[in-house]
């Protein structure tokens, strides 16, 4: 349940950027994104969206621990919440790249992607995205995808390294109190 819920926040704020609620961090060609948080409001992952000729929602997340997927939102289909099936992803004419579609919301799917050069390539290189499924088949534009997904990972990195200072600069300040602390002994 928990995991569903942490998969669950990048698709609502991927749907409110594409609609223009929220203010997209970096924008790069047609994809906007942004960085999510925890209810804790510890960085959790960095997503981009863009919205398909057919009206799908495409989008890309990177979380902190550097796994990846693919998110697909479609208000016109409804699928069953926890069910998963085999996709296949087609990027031109190179080899299909087999994977698992998640369904995580009545109108979305994750996918995660595995991280290796031959998708990240294929991705970032390539000009269409056919995603093969059972029962359903989507094609997707990769308009400016190598430099949309560089600047997603820029996002990631980033907000680990500000994550990073955050912490420092609390262990200093709960150092400094300590010492303050004990000096009023």
């Amino acid at each position: 349940m928990i995991l569903r819920a942490l998969l669950l926040v990048p698709m609502l704020v991927a749907a409110q950027l594409a609609s223009g609620v929220l203010q997209a961090a970096f924008i790069s060609g047609i994809w906007q994104g942004d960085a999510n948080y925890d209810a804790e409001g510890k960085f959790s992952d960095c997503t981009m969206t863009a919205q398909a000729e057919s009206g799908v929602l495409i989008g890309f997340i990177i979380s902190k621990t550097h796994n990846w997927g693919l998110v697909l939102a479609d208000e016109a289909r409804a699928y069953k919440v926890g069910s998963s099936e085999p996709v296949a992803l087609v990027v031109d004419q190179r080899d299909p790249i087999p994977a698992i579609a998640k369904v995580i919301d009545v109108h979305g799917i994750l996918i995660p992607l595995e991280d290796s050069d031959p998708v990240i390539e294929a991705l970032r290189e390539g000009k269409v995205l056919t995603i093969v499924g059972k029962q359903a088949k989507f094609s997707f534009k990769l308009t400016g995808t190598k430099a949309a997904i560089a600047e997603l990972a820029a996002c990631v990195t980033e907000h680990l390294q500000s994550e990073k200072v955050e912490f420092r600069l609390q262990r200093r300040e709960n150092s400094f109190s300590m010492s303050l602390s004990l000096s009023s002994i």
